[in-house]
């Protein structure tokens, strides 16, 4: 009789368990359908799940990414790869125009949008307007796009915030992380023949006239390597990038010191949060 008992009492806690999971299945499914009847808590769901990711493949396409022009630089001299504030104050302290130019481009590109934003808030044009608030997080994307890599890895880290952001403006920002405008190809190519010290006929036998893919660091090519045959992937960085990210984190942490001054800063400190960011 003992191992009938075995049997049986292994018999029940099998239907036990088959009826907890399916009780779990049906509250689970429960709780989508909820979600998908609430807008916004579905468009949250979409956001963390990063649904939005490449849906919108030429979102860039005609738009221009402001970076600071290299020849006003000392080519990359003197700026460190690793972030170190004290560096980076050391060196845009002694280049005022550079750091004049990059403030008038932040105004330049993003006043009119503010401007915007502030009348659609002093008018109440936002609410219960939800064509209009997804325009504006559109607007505010490829905004975003224009100043640089600095700007678009802020954004990127937003999109997954909503604590912070709406959700349809979390969707619209969470195209950050697809296509981002290319540059010219002569430009790159001109970098890669610095870099390699010989011309890209005698590097490659094959190379892509355009670039396969566009980050807001660089971009790549589908090269076949003359000597060998092999295929690669040639990965070349934007010009200026490296002067445009350290200038901006440079500025926004001086942004961040001045607002130690008031009394926001004892609700958050802009300061720690970009040293971690960076």
């Amino acid at each position: 009789k003992e191992p009938s008992t075995k049997s049986s009492n292994a018999a029940r806690a099998a239907s036990v368990t088959a009826l907890s999971v399916s009780k779990t299945s049906e509250m689970m499914a429960e709780m989508r359908a909820q979600l998908s009847e609430n807008e916004d808590a579905d468009l949250i769901m979409q956001a963390l799940r990063g649904k939005n990711i490449n849906d919108d493949s030429s979102a860039a396409v005609g738009l221009e990414m402001k970076l600071i022009e290299e020849d006003l630089v000392d080519g990359g001299t003197g700026l460190p790869y690793d972030y170190n504030p004290d560096t980076l104050k050391e060196y845009f302290s002694a280049k005022p125009n550079v750091v004049l130019q990059r403030i008038v481009q932040v105004l330049t590109v993003g006043g009119g949008f503010f401007i915007k934003v502030t009348l659609d808030a002093l008018l109440g044009r936002m609410e219960d307007n939800p064509d209009l608030e997804v325009q504006r997080a559109g607007e505010l994307r490829d905004l975003i796009t224009s100043l640089g890599p600095f700007y678009i890895k802020l954004g990127q880290a937003l999109s997954i915030r909503p604590d912070i952001l709406s959700p349809r403006s979390m969707v619209e920002l969470q195209k950050l992380c697809d296509k981002v405008p290319s540059y010219d190809s002569k430009v790159a190519m001109a970098t890669v023949e610095r870099e390699l010290g010989n011309t890209v006929n005698a590097l490659f036998s094959e190379i892509t006239p355009e670039p396969v893919a566009a980050a807001s660091l660089g971009q790549v090519y589908k090269a076949k390597l003359r000597a060998t045959g092999e295929e690669v992937a040639v990965k070349v960085q934007r010009p200026g990038v490296l002067e445009t990210v350290s200038l901006d984190l440079y500025l926004a942490r001086q942004i961040g010191l001045f607002a130690r001054n008031f009394a926001i800063s004892q609700k958050i400190d802009a300061v720690a949060l970009l040293d971690e960011f960076a």
